[in-house]
């Protein structure tokens, strides 16, 4: 399986689980806040974690250059 068929997606949110899900009654969730049903901000971690990237393979870039 590649692709999309091995994506794990959490039951609560919905947003792909990129690390160790956590598993309750074989259903997956990407923290134990949705576990719990409430909101979760995993997806505005992983937008900052994101940004974060780009700007240090940026920075990288320029002092390559």
């Amino acid at each position: 399986m590649t692709g999309i068929e091995s994506t794990l997606w959490c039951e609560n949110c919905g947003m792909e689980i990129q690390c160790g899900p956590i598993v309750i009654n074989n259903r997956k969730y990407c923290c134990r806040d949705c576990y719990l049903g409430l909101r979760c901000n995993c997806s505005e971690r992983m937008e900052m974690e994101d940004e974060r990237r780009e700007a240090a393979s940026s920075m990288a870039e320029l002092t390559a250059g």
